[in-house]
């Protein structure tokens, strides 16, 4: 092929092949669009191959999917949100068989959700729970859902050989012999399509300066936000995609990487209103590991040990309750800082997830009900919602059960845990398993460190 594929081929043919693989099945597409230099390639490729063929070979769907984390950089999110509207318009007034959607994780599965309501540490290299629930769950099941509904898919991805020798190694890995399309490495019967695959740098950006885009976007724009960039974030759907935290195109939150080069990059570039953001997730990178603000033990109650075998000690689990409110309280005080008056206000957190985190943190005990009081605290009212009370305990009556479970040198955790299970079995005229709940929490490792510690099966 050479170095330059395209610079060296007609662009008709480019569309041409695109043409006779879109006819070659009745397989529908799932297009991957992260608002970058290769996946604006592949989609501009595609309107135009498809807004050349006629009408009745025009015969199955292509489905354009954006992943929103909900935690994307907001200069990103808003150039993504119009470039969409614009494929949304383009598509209709050509009559082209052009479905645009987002996908976003679950409610119960949204970073802040994880981090603040479950306690999970701010993602690193060795442990990146973010990417399967941000971005892999998301774009895999809605290709899934197409499956169930069609049989098969093909997704189209804007990945290129040239990105890396790994990426390279990975494509050539799953090749079929003869054919166009490659074997998904997870999700069963769906194929993927990489259209500029032998593209290099110069030829993806020799496109989109010289072919003007589709749906009246201008490519120009895109060639700006790139400017100190290290890159983009491609659709995710397995873990062979390294961390976006470098690119433009990632979250903001990112802390797998020590440096957020993104964020500080913009800055630099005139858009100081982003400097919160910069200080928030720099603080949060800072106190990740501090054994101050991490509970002893796991979300299920088992301990891991640490140490030497004289030296024994518990090793880190989830955030403590206490260091959840504070990250809390701190989004909410950045978020305050980028309202503008005469603005919409812009979310850092939902209220959808303020909600979820509410019920998480009341069922690990906190019945002072601090998401009210930390979101009043900070803006001075509360929660534009419906609230639904879920105290059943005063602040005094929460002080009298302290007081007594420091003098009887009962875990005030454990006490917790039993009236959570009562209040949830409360009403029932049989509550089935109830005893089997109270034998669980009763033996939950933390319970029993001493033991532990003179034990070799927990070792780290």
């Amino acid at each position: 092929m050479g170095l330059h594929y395209f610079l060296n081929h007609k662009k008709e043919d480019l569309y041409k092949n695109v043409q006779e693989v879109y006819k070659s099945d009745d397989r529908p597409w799932v297009v991957g669009f992260s608002g970058g230099k290769d996946s604006t390639v592949v989609v501009q490729i595609i309107f135009y191959a498809l807004s050349s063929m006629s009408k009745n070979e025009l015969t199955k769907p292509v489905y354009i999917i954006s992943s929103d984390t909900m935690v994307e950089n907001p200069k990103i999110l808003e150039h993504i949100d119009t470039q969409l509207l614009k494929m949304k318009k383009a598509a209709n007034e050509l009559e082209l068989p052009i479905h645009v959607e987002k996908v976003m994780p679950n409610i119960t599965n949204t970073f802040w959700v994880n981090l603040i309501g479950r306690g999970y540490p701010a993602p690193r290299q060795k442990f990146r729970w973010c990417t399967d629930r941000l971005k892999i769950d998301p774009a895999n099941n809605f290709i899934l859902n197409k499956v169930s509904e069609f049989g098969e898919t093909v997704v189209v991805l804007g990945v290129r050989k040239s990105e890396s020798s790994t990426r390279a190694q990975v494509m050539n890995t799953h090749k079929v012999e003869g054919k166009i399309l490659r074997r998904h490495t997870k999700l069963p019967n769906s194929y993927v399509y990489a259209p500029i695959e032998d593209f290099s740098l110069d030829d993806v950006w020799t496109y989109l300066m010289q072919v003007p885009n589709p749906w009246g976007a201008d490519n120009a724009d895109l060639l700006a936000l790139y400017q100190d960039s290290q890159g983009e974030c491609p659709l995710v759907i397995d873990n062979s995609t390294p961390s976006c935290g470098n690119s433009r195109f990632g979250c903001w939150v990112c802390t797998v990487v020590q440096e957020d080069k993104s964020l500080k990059g913009f800055i630099e570039s005139g858009d100081e209103w982003l400097t919160p953001l910069l200080k928030f997730r720099n603080w949060l990178l800072e106190n990740r590991d501090k054994e101050g603000y991490r509970e002893k033990k796991r979300a299920n109650g088992s301990v891991y040990l640490i140490g030497d075998e004289d030296n024994k000690r518990l090793g880190l689990g989830p955030y403590t309750l206490e260091h959840r409110k504070e990250i809390l309280r701190k989004l909410l005080e950045t978020e305050k800082q980028l309202q503008h008056p005469h603005q919409p206000k812009y979310e850092l957190i939902t209220v959808e997830e303020l909600k979820e985190i509410r019920k998480i943190w009341f069922e690990k005990g906190d019945w002072e009900d601090s998401v009210l009081a930390i979101y009043e605290e900070v803006y001075g009212h509360r929660p534009n919602w419906d609230i639904e009370e879920s105290k059943f305990l005063e602040s005094e009556d929460i002080k009298l059960l302290k007081k007594l479970c420091h003098e009887e040198e009962v875990e005030f955790e454990l006490v917790q845990k039993l009236v959570n299970l009562e209040f949830q079995h409360y009403g029932y005229k049989h509550r089935y398993g109830i005893l089997k709940d109270i034998n669980r929490i009763l033996n939950e490792e933390w319970l029993h460190f001493d033991q532990l510690q003179q034990g070799d099966n927990y070792a780290d």
